[in-house]
């Protein structure tokens, strides 16, 4: 009871509206100050300003833990992902207090000194929680990483379709006789499967003809293999772009269909209550009527 009575106002504070707003404003103002000392890194004052935000931070991970107590690291908890971000982001920032201490003086090209600035650059993950506090930007970065899996098929695909591609190249562009007269540019771009897949793919990200019709009677000489830049570009640049949009589109629904679902079953659970509440406000009424009645009649 004590310890309800000592986290009870901690964990109203935590919960209110006005609180959470006071946080996702510190992360978007930590966000656009992070710019700012990027292009302005001489001013003396952005440790300061850093290690505010870090205390504000902390503060709140340190109530949040004060609060749940063990919970906090509980598997149990749906929060868990996020507790753990959290306590990342926090933990890197006294990291890099610690590190600043104890690198000072130290010359720039040190090993302390590139540590510091790697784990400095890590303060960027404290944009993370932007995601947390804006439903849409947080829906659209799951679908995301739901089709992270779908698209490493897709990359799996691709890479599959580059391999035969290259070997086809290989073995009829790359080895032409040296008297041809584009044998050089042919050579430099398919004289193996690597190189092969790396030209390849250039086309394939970038469809760069241009550089192909630069070497004159190159393309328009060969028929095959104009029709082949063809349906490459048509089929493996333009269809990825189709299937990897289909498939994140895809999940992005699926994800918005079970947030819908989620919420009509909050709805639905509300309206349950509301309708036990009634019931018992009605069934009470009822009860005070009819005493009143009987005590009047007794009278």
């Amino acid at each position: 009871g004590e310890q309800l009575e000592l986290t009870g106002p901690v964990h109203a504070l935590l919960e209110s509206r006005a609180f959470q707003i006071f946080i996702a404003s510190l992360i978007f103002l930590n966000a656009i100050i992070m710019g700012l000392e990027t292009d302005y890194p001489e001013k003396p004052y952005w440790n300061f300003v850093e290690n505010a935000f870090l205390f504000v931070f902390g503060s709140e991970v340190f109530m949040r833990v004060y609060v749940e107590g063990w919970r906090f690291f509980s598997c149990s908890n749906a929060e868990l992902n996020w507790n753990m971000i959290d306590l990342i982001i926090v933990g890197l920032g006294l990291l890099d207090v610690v590190l600043a201490l104890l690198a000072r003086g130290a010359d720039e090209g040190s090993a302390m000194a590139t540590l510091l600035r790697m784990i400095r650059l890590l303060r960027l993950t404290r944009l993370l929680r932007i995601v947390k506090f804006l439903k849409q930007l947080y829906l659209l970065a799951f679908g995301f990483i739901e089709a992270v899996q779908a698209i490493i098929w897709v990359t799996l695909l691709m890479a599959v379709v580059l391999y035969v591609c290259s070997i086809i190249m290989v073995r009829t562009l790359g080895t032409v006789a040296d008297s041809d007269p584009h044998a050089e540019f042919l050579h430099s771009h398919f004289k193996d499967i690597p190189t092969s897949m790396l030209t390849l793919f250039v086309i394939l990200t970038s469809p760069d003809m241009p550089l192909f019709l630069r070497q004159d009677g190159l393309v328009f000489d060969r028929p095959g293999f104009l029709l082949f830049l063809i349906f490459f570009i048509l089929i493996g640049s333009f269809g990825t772009i189709a299937l990897l949009t289909g498939v994140i589109s895809e999940c992005m629904f699926e994800k918005n269909m079970v947030r819908i679902e989620e919420r009509r079953k909050e709805q639905d659970a509300f309206m349950v209550m509301w309708e036990q509440k009634s019931a018992e406000i009605y069934s009470e009424s009822f009860m005070r009527a009819g005493h009143k009645e009987g005590v009047a009649k007794a009278e």
